[in-house]
């Protein structure tokens, strides 16, 4: 049998997109990740407009800002509220969770 060659292909596993990358994904202006950034819905790697690298991460936050948006036709200030809130909820759930296996250990 011929030894075949293998070749390693990596993959990126969380792709990073450019800040005109990201818009043109989402269908949206630069001006409204910006205001994102602003209000610190988003955080892009990057110290600067020119270098921003968003990853899937952000898609997804977008996704929910134009949701609340459009659902509950409330302003980017008030769905930036809204993320901060389901944030902190889904931090606090986290911490409920790591609680209650903490004490679940404890117990045997």
């Amino acid at each position: 049998m011929a030894k075949k060659d293998l070749t390693i292909v990596e993959l990126e596993a969380d792709p990073e997109l450019s800040l005109d990358e990201l818009c043109e994904t989402c269908q949206i202006t630069t001006s409204f990740i910006c205001e994102l950034v602003e209000y610190g819905t988003l955080e892009p790697k990057g110290v600067s407009i020119e270098v921003w690298r968003f990853d899937t991460r952000h898609l997804q936050r977008i996704q929910r800002v134009l949701r609340l948006q459009h659902d509950l036709e409330i302003n980017l200030a008030g769905a930036a509220l809204a993320m901060d809130l389901m944030d902190q909820i889904d931090q606090l759930k986290a911490q409920v969770e790591l609680l209650e296996k903490s004490l679940k250990l404890g117990e045997r």
